[in-house]
């Protein structure tokens, strides 16, 4: 693959209508950050097919509409993950590395179908592992934000 030092824009004309479900998004975030305000998870139910979405969606996988709120658990299982930091690649002296090691998770609340992302706090790289179970770190004042959901333990 050649590498270009250069960015390429190509115009488009794209009807920004059919972004209408991108703001439906919105609304139904907003619930669920409003539920974390009061020490809650909570996720919407499609009526067709039972998938239970954290972070919620308008539409279903089926095609349905989730129309039923449900409360789910602060804790989860790893189901991939990775690492930052220069100490995760082999040939890199201890002299090197700097920083705080940052482990990435994709985690699926218990009570949920899906998965979303947050960082494992309070252990090393080499014990976590795919089926790792996990605590949401909830912090000490709330604000309903997505940084309220940016931290998990393990448990």
């Amino acid at each position: 693959m050649e590498y270009k030092k250069e960015t390429i824009a190509i115009e488009g004309s794209w009807n920004m209508s059919s972004w209408e479900w991108k703001f439906e998004s919105i609304a139904l975030i907003r619930k669920v950050f409003e539920a974390m305000k009061e020490g809650k998870l909570i996720a919407n139910k499609c009526p067709g097919c039972g998938m239970v979405y954290f972070m919620p969606k308008p539409y279903c996988r089926c095609l349905s509409e989730p129309d039923e709120f449900v409360e789910i658990k602060d804790t989860a299982t790893v189901t991939t993950y990775t690492f930052t930091g220069s100490w995760a690649y082999e040939g890199i002296s201890d002299e090197e590395v700097s920083g705080t090691p940052l482990i990435f998770a994709g985690i699926v609340f218990d009570g949920s179908n899906t998965m979303t992302v947050a960082n494992i706090e309070g252990v090393e790289p080499d014990q976590v592992s795919v089926g790792m179970r996990v605590k949401l770190k909830w912090p000490d004042k709330v604000e309903g934000t997505l940084n309220d959901l940016a931290r998990c333990v393990p448990l």
